[in-house]
């Protein structure tokens, strides 16, 4: 499978983070610095690319998952 640096960024820092909610300011800030921090469009746009690549079916997504008005988490199986 292939990622762009961004959405590898992305993943990893679901990853170290896995079981646990990480918050879009949290995610935005590490994967795209403070300029980017009230970009919750990109943020959406890239979950979305990646969870294409990497779940069977990302309408109903079980790997990165949402935590409602808090930000995704990567579930730990």
């Amino acid at each position: 499978m292939r990622l762009t640096p961004k959405e590898f960024e992305l993943l990893a820092m679901l990853a170290k983070n896995a079981g646990r909610a990480v918050t879009h300011r949290q995610i935005l800030l590490a994967v795209w610095g403070a300029a980017h921090v009230g970009d919750l469009l990109c943020l959406r746009v890239f979950v979305g690319q990646v969870r294409q690549k990497l779940e069977g079916s990302p309408d109903c997504p079980r790997l990165i998952v949402t935590a409602l008005a808090i930000g995704y988490l990567l579930a730990a199986e």
